[in-house]
């Protein structure tokens, strides 16, 4: 399973199989081939540093109750015995204590003992594990490795402290309980590659899931029955599993492609490429195993998936097809001169394909496969135009018009990833790494009706005189 910087790499690519465009200037030229040469490089070097999962990663420490760590081990994806609290969700009723300052980390709080009774819809598990860096003899030992719950006024709280050898990944967290579902992956000669378990925050305590993926996984999301779905590597394509609260484990169906990609708002399909994906895409249904191949059906066009727009229609952009040499220089699409449309596409047996806009200059047009169902809205990724390129920020379409609800902030962020959050709120993840040697990231909570957003993890100042001339890493994941 990869981390979310792997991640973003990965959709990256998935983008770049989609779009292609106009001619740019040769700066523009210059720019992208670096890019892309340097995403390749960031993505092995993530292989390497096996940092893991889709929805998150963390590391941690025991500053709730003992801090007995442990090995136990469990049912696969059977929820360890957790505490479930009555929700007060506001970081003002409580003591917080003292501001902390720490190397490495931005300003935060040790968490009083009766945090989880104050923990509530709105927070955020996020891992921290910082790597500083020089640009001289690269990146350094993690400084620290713990788990922190973000409230939704942004304060801070250490949670769980884990040892630095463990890179242990978030991957779910469900607010109502003291478990958040993790992963970390195994050193180089382990017999297998990634392990999946627990991290109880009330005692930090680590538990292992009984059974195992032989392959890496990353996690999708959860099915309308409340079971995790994982898409597993395999030889001939991705494997899509389902694994059940009571401990089962399904295998749904091995998909012929290599990407599998968003659940649909009711919890009962999942989006995949199609058997030809410049034709089309695929649904797969989670309780039946049915495989539907659902077509474009725009002629003349070149089409891409964003994502669901409801439980049973998808978004699609769709663009004039530009010439051979264009795709293969890996040109900006001018989407406008192209007349890129964003279609309704219904995936039932009977359903049909319908123009719902046409973009204008200054419009975000979406990046392919990013899109995210929240709250009635579509959020996805704002394209540059460039084929594999640097991100320009966060969108939303709201069923009239698409608006940007997100730039690349004080700090420049060009590559996004992101996650559905409680009660309308959309997770982002965002860092330099598209253009940067390190892939530190920020993390906003957007309100995807208003725009208005909130940094849960403020940026950190390289120190030169310390020898630290970036951070190679800060926060690796976020769930909530």
């Amino acid at each position: 399973m990869r981390e979310l910087s792997e991640l973003l790499a990965d959709s990256v690519d998935a983008r770049a199989r989609s779009v292609a465009g106009l001619t740019p200037d040769q700066g523009d030229f210059d720019t992208i081939v670096r890019t892309v040469r340097r995403k390749r490089v960031v993505r092995r070097s993530l292989q390497t540093l096996a940092v893991v999962p889709v929805v998150g990663g963390l590391a941690a420490g025991v500053y709730l109750g003992a801090g007995v760590i442990g090995d136990a081990r469990i049912d696969p994806a059977a929820t360890p015995t957790e505490v479930v609290t009555t929700p007060t969700p506001t970081a003002d009723a409580f003591d917080k204590g003292a501001l902390v300052n720490e190397d490495g980390l931005p300003p935060f709080y040790e968490a009083p003992a009766d945090l989880l009774e104050h923990v509530g819809e709105g927070w955020v598990a996020l891992a921290y594990r910082p790597q500083p860096a020089s640009n001289t003899t690269g990146q350094e030992e993690a400084l620290s490795n713990g788990i922190f719950l973000a409230s939704p006024t942004g304060d801070l709280f250490r949670a769980v402290e884990l040892p630095l050898e463990r890179d242990v990944q978030v991957v779910a967290w469900d607010t109502a309980s003291s478990q958040v579902r993790v992963s970390w992956p195994e050193p180089e000669g382990s017999a297998r590659l990634l392990t999946l378990g627990w991290v109880d925050l009330a005692t930090g305590e680590i538990s292992q899931d009984l059974e195992q993926f032989e392959e890496w996984a990353r996690f999708v999301g959860h099915s309308h029955a409340g079971a995790e779905l994982w898409v597993e590597d395999g030889e001939a394509g991705s494997l899509l599993w389902s694994l059940a609260p009571d401990g089962s484990r399904r295998h749904v169906v091995e998909s012929h492609v290599p990407f599998i990609g968003a659940i649909d708002p009711s919890g009962r399909a999942v989006l995949t490429e199609g058997a030809v994906p410049e034709s089309g895409f695929a649904v797969i249904d989670i309780d039946s195993r049915d495989v539907r191949e659902v077509p474009f059906g725009t002629a003349g066009q070149k089409c891409t998936v964003v994502g669901w727009l409801d439980a049973t229609s998808v978004a699609t952009l769709c663009h004039d097809p530009v010439s051979e040499e264009a795709e293969l220089a890996m040109d900006r699409v001018n989407f406008v001169a192209q007349n890129a449309v964003l279609y309704r596409v219904e995936t039932l047996a009977d359903g049909g394909v319908t123009p719902i806009y046409t973009f204008a200059e200054g419009d975000p047009v979406p990046e392919s496969w990013t899109g995210h169902w929240v709250n009635g809205s579509l959020a996805f990724v704002v394209s540059s135009g460039f084929p594999g390129g640097c991100s320009l920020g966060v969108g939303v379409w709201d069923g009239t018009a698409p608006r940007a609800v997100l730039d690349g902030g004080a700090y420049s962020a060009n590559i996004f990833w992101l996650q559905p959050g409680a009660a309308g709120q959309l997770l982002v993840l965002g860092s330099q790494s598209c253009e940067s040697s390190g892939v530190q990231s920020e993390v906003w909570s957007v309100d995807v009706a208003t725009g208005a957003s909130a940094t849960l993890t403020p940026w950190l100042e390289a120190d030169p005189d310390a020898g630290r001339d970036y951070w190679f890493r800060t926060v690796t994941s976020m769930a909530g």
